[in-house]
C-alpha cells in the first residue's frame, strides 16, 4: 500500500505545481512577445535611421551647391536638407504662380548599395535670381537636368558646361543672357533639350552644334542670333522632334525638311532675314508621319504652296 500513497501523494503535490506552470509559461510567452516587439520595433527604428544617415551627399558637391548658389543668388537654399533619402528637397509650388515657381534639388542615394547621393537635378524656376551662371558644373559630376526658368540672369553661358557630359536638359528661357553660344556645348553626347528663349544671346549658332545628333528640342525664339538657318539642324539632327525658332534673329532661307526626321512634331518658325524661301524647292517632305504643327510665319516664302502640304 505504501507505494500506492505515495504514488497518490506525488500527484496530489504535483498537481498545484502543473497549475502554476501552466500559468508562468503563458504569462511568460506574453511577456516575451511583447519584449520581443517592443525590441523588434526598437532596431527597425535603428536600423532606418542608421540608413538613412549613411546615405550622405559627398562634400565636394554640397561645396558645389553652396558656390552654385552665391553665383545664381539662391540665398534661402538649406544645406542639411538638400538631400533627403534620396527625394531631394522638393517645395510645394507657389499659390500665385503655379507650376512655373519651382525650387527643386533632387538627388539619388542609390549608389555604393545606398550610402552615397549625388545631385541630379537643380531646377529652380521663378525664383527672382539676380545672378550668374556657375563657371563649372562639373563639381556635380552625375547633373542630369539644370532648369534656371524665369529669372532675371545675366552674363554668358560658361564654356566649362560642355564638360558636364551626362546632361541631358539645359533650360534658360526667360532671363537676360547674352553673347554668343558657347562651341563647347558640342561635348554633351546625352543632351536632348536645349531652351534657350527670350534672352539676348547673339551670333551664329555654332556648326559644332551639328554633333548634338541626340537633341529633342531646340528652342531659341525671341533672341538676337545672327546668320541663316544652319542647315544640319535638319540633317544631322534625327531625334528632333520639336523646335521653335520665333524671331530669334537668324535669316533664311529655310533648309529643307527630310523624312529621316521621322519624330518631328512641331516645326515653329517665325519672322526670318534675308533671303527668300521657295516652295519650288523641296522644303518639306510630305511623308513626316508624326507632324501636328507647322507654322512658318512671315519667312520669305514665295511660290505656290504645294498640294502635299494638305495631308499632314
Amino acid at each position: 500500500m505504501k507505494p500506492n500513497l505515495a504514488t497518490h501523494f506525488l500527484f496530489i503535490h504535483i498537481k498545484p505545481k502543473k497549475k502554476k506552470k501552466l500559468l508562468n509559461p503563458l504569462q511568460k510567452h506574453s511577456n516575451m512577445l511583447f519584449l520581443r516587439l517592443v525590441f523588434g520595433s526598437i532596431f527597425i527604428v535603428c536600423c532606418l535611421t542608421t540608413l538613412s544617415n549613411e546615405a550622405s551627399l559627398p562634400n565636394a558637391e554640397v561645396e558645389a551647391l553652396e558656390s552654385i548658389g552665391r553665383t545664381l543668388g539662391k540665398t534661402n537654399w538649406n544645406f542639411n536638407e538638400t538631400c533627403i533619402q534620396g527625394n531631394g528637397r522638393l517645395d510645394q509650388p507657389s499659390p500665385s504662380f503655379g507650376d512655373s515657381y519651382v525650387d527643386n534639388v533632387t538627388c539619388d542615394c542609390s549608389f555604393n548599395n545606398n550610402t552615397t547621393c549625388h545631385v541630379i537635378h537643380i531646377l529652380l524656376k521663378r525664383q527672382g535670381l539676380s545672378g550668374t551662371l556657375p563657371l563649372n558644373l562639373t563639381s556635380l559630376p552625375f547633373l542630369q537636368e539644370i532648369d534656371l526658368t524665369r529669372n532675371y540672369l545675366n552674363g554668358t553661358i560658361p564654356r566649362g558646361w560642355g564638360s558636364s557630359t551626362r546632361l541631358i536638359k539645359i533650360v534658360l528661357e526667360n532671363n537676360g543672357l547674352s553673347g554668343t553660344l558657347p562651341a563647347a556645348l558640342r561635348d554633351l553626347p546625352k543632351i536632348e533639350k536645349l531652351h534657350l528663349g527670350s534672352n539676348y544671346f547673339t551670333g551664329k549658332i555654332p556648326e559644332t552644334f551639328a554633333s548634338l545628333t541626340s537633341l529633342k528640342e531646340f528652342r531659341i525664339s525671341d533672341n538676337n542670333f545672327t546668320g541663316q538657318i544652319p542647315d544640319f539642324i535638319f540633317r544631322n539632327w534625327t531625334n528632333l522632334e520639336k523646335i521653335y525658332m520665333e524671331g530669334s534673329g537668324l535669316s533664311g532661307p529655310i533648309p529643307s525638311i527630310n523624312a529621316t526626321l521621322h519624330n518631328l512634331t512641331y516645326i515653329i518658325i517665325s519672322d526670318l532675314n534675308g533671303a527668300e524661301t521657295n516652295f519650288t524647292q523641296p522644303l518639306i517632305d510630305a511623308s513626316l508621319p508624326k507632324l501636328e504643327r507647322l507654322m512658318l510665319r512671315s519667312c520669305n516664302l514665295i511660290g505656290e504652296i504645294p498640294a502635299s502640304f494638305g495631308t499632314f
